[in-house]
């Protein structure tokens, strides 16, 4: 069986960049309730981000980036060394999911 997971680069430097991730993910969480969702903090300002939240994400694992300001050019690398699904769809943390994804968009994306 093949999985399906999402990848999002996230890098909060204010109050309003932070409660854009959040809707990014639960976008997400709206039509893929259960899916593995990989967070690359690509050097947010802690002092923006609602950790509290963070605490409530569902299949759901931060990791910060190794190569801070650089994390979008990476999210391959990302996904090769954190193997969380066989196929993932990567996004910015300002990208918003509107629908499900229907198998043959997934299917000719690979």
């Amino acid at each position: 069986m093949t999985t399906f997971g999402f990848i999002i680069l996230r890098h909060v430097n204010s109050k309003d960049i932070d409660k854009y991730w959040k809707f990014s993910y639960e976008s997400i969480r709206k039509y893929y309730p259960t899916n593995n969702i990989l967070i690359i903090d690509d050097n947010s300002n802690y002092d923006y981000i609602d950790t509290s939240y963070e605490s409530t994400l569902i299949n759901t694992k931060i990791i910060k980036s190794g190569f801070p300001g650089r994390g979008e050019l990476l999210p391959y690398l990302y996904y090769i060394t954190n193997k969380h699904c066989d196929i993932a769809c990567i996004i910015h943390d300002s990208v918003f999911i509107n629908k499900k994804f229907t198998e043959e968009n997934i299917k000719t994306s690979i």
